[in-house]
């Protein structure tokens, strides 16, 4: 049974930040740990990785292997979800699950929009729970987004608001850095339209 839903809401920050900060891969050790104590890409096919990641609720831990694809210039998607290792009990055994979110400006030009998609296959004895997970999702998604926003307005009290230039910089390590450089290398220093 399939269950989808949107969570949409906006950033304050440039769209080429927000994708900055989701490439960022060296920030997902760190920033994130309390969720990821481990994010290890696996392998890495042009604009699709593999990744294992470990999650942490309380003292539980446990793991998956998922396919990221990123599709320039702002939009990810994620899919193929699977436990790490194979033979744990995991939900993902019997729920399937399928991302994309999308960044954008907002209609005045002077925020980046979040809009997420997610698609639920859920067996039929996890239906009455499908609020829940839901509800548990966009938590989840929410509380990480608060945390990079922490960072990136950190970074815009350094550098300024939209400065990528670090990003560019050749020791900087980003997941697709050609492809990000590609489409944001231009504008280094992105202002959005003043309010």
């Amino acid at each position: 049974m399939n269950h989808t839903f949107t969570l949409i809401y906006e950033l304050d920050t440039t769209v080429g930040c927000a994708v900055a900060a989701y490439l960022d891969a060296e920030h997902y050790a760190f920033l994130h740990r309390k969720y990821e104590p481990d994010w290890q890409p696996l392998s890495d096919d042009g604009r699709t990785i593999k990744v294992r990641q470990t999650w942490r609720y309380g003292v539980w831990r446990t793991g998956q292997v998922y396919t990221a694809e990123y599709v320039p210039p702002a939009q990810f998607l994620q899919y193929d979800v699977r436990p790490s290792p194979w033979w744990f009990p995991s939900i993902h055994h019997v729920v399937k699950t399928r991302t994309n979110l999308r960044y954008y400006l907002n209609d005045a030009g002077t925020a980046t929009v979040s809009h997420l998609e997610v698609q639920l296959d859920l067996p039929f004895f996890l239906w009455p729970l499908r609020r829940v997970i839901e509800r548990k999702l966009c938590a989840l998604k929410r509380e990480k987004d608060a945390e990079d926003m922490a960072m990136i307005q950190r970074r815009a009290e350094i550098y300024g608001r939209g400065n990528i230039k670090t990003y560019l910089s050749p020791h900087q390590f980003m997941l697709h850095k050609e492809q990000f450089v590609e489409h944001f290398g231009e504008r280094a220093v992105e202002q959005p339209a003043s309010t």
